[in-house]
């Protein structure tokens, strides 16, 4: 709608008058426009990484390419969580058929249905456990990712969820520093911006040191590559635009080159997952049988000494 040049206000109201979720949103929104952006976003509920590109994208005059930038990274991300979820259907079903078939032996020597609930209540519980265990620490290292530096660094050393989490950082924050170079605020105060919306600790204690490195007088990729924080890649990409002053087109091209390394990286985990879904499973029944065996052999010795 805003690309066809509707008013940001109608368009909340259109959006509004449907129903679910967006549509609540859209109403919360609509009812506080007039403040601002930023408070329409909060009170409908987005994220601080959200509203600060979207922030970006209306002070510089490109609400609408901010608005297709989220869409494209979470339609990826849901269709990425869909075929993940497809993928893992069958490898669950496969687990709590296993969970009931090797509770039978167990409960046929025992000649007992609670022993037939025990055990299978254990192996899933151990394999719900375990799932349990892999989302916290996931969920931990995301928030030390965003909140430490030191954790930061850790985080991003860690193969896969590391990688995806750096490649989601540098994204959102070439977008943001693309959008606020024409922000009315200036490009200190976008620079910040850039570096809140990132979402990476390290990053935006980097945004900050550079910003008072520029204003000691010191040249915008300079005071960059002075931090550490960023990538070879994009430190040399950042030098050759400021010498041929392209620097937004230039942090523009980077940004849609992290999204889609983001992406692809998204796609890998979704097709990975089933995967190591299958091996928790496999692991999980070998050391069921194993602890079968020793019970069915304790059982046997049992009755041979009777």
């Amino acid at each position: 709608m805003l690309r066809s040049g509707i008013p940001l206000q109608r368009a909340l109201e259109h959006m509004g008058g449907g129903r679910g979720r967006p549509a609540e949103a859209a109403r919360a929104a609509c009812s506080v426009v007039n403040e601002g952006l930023e408070a329409a976003l909060t009170s409908s509920g987005f994220s601080e990484l959200d509203i600060g590109i979207l922030t970006a994208g209306e002070q510089s005059g490109r609400l609408e390419e901010a608005c297709r930038a989220l869409a494209d990274y979470y339609a990826h991300l849901e269709k990425g969580r869909n075929r993940a979820l497809a993928a893992s259907a069958y490898p669950v079903f496969i687990l709590h058929l296993g969970a009931l078939l090797l509770s039978i032996p167990p409960a046929v020597v025992e000649g007992s249905l609670p022993v037939f609930l025990r055990e299978a209540g254990l192996f899933l519980g151990t394999a719900y456990l375990a799932v349990a265990a892999v989302a916290a620490v996931l969920w931990l290292a995301a928030r030390g990712f965003s909140s430490s530096n030191s954790a930061d660094r850790l985080v991003s050393m860690i193969p896969i969820v590391g990688g995806l989490l750096r490649c989601a950082a540098l994204a959102r924050f070439c977008l943001v520093l693309s959008l606020g170079i024409r922000s009315a605020e200036g490009f200190l105060s976008g620079l910040k911006k850039a570096g809140a919306a990132s979402g990476s600790a390290r990053i935006r204690t980097a945004c900050g040191q550079a910003v008072t490195s520029i204003r000691s007088g010191n040249g915008f990729a300079a005071a960059m590559l002075s931090t550490g924080a960023f990538p070879e890649d994009l430190e040399r990409a950042l030098q050759v635009a400021e010498v041929s002053g392209r620097l937004e087109e230039e942090i523009t091209r980077w940004a849609g080159i992290y999204r889609e390394r983001l992406f692809r990286r998204i796609d890998a985990i979704s097709a990975w997952l089933p995967r190591a879904l299958y091996l928790l499973i496999v692991l999980l029944v070998v050391l069921r049988m194993f602890a079968l065996i020793s019970q069915i052999t304790g059982a046997y010795s049992q009755v041979l000494e009777m």
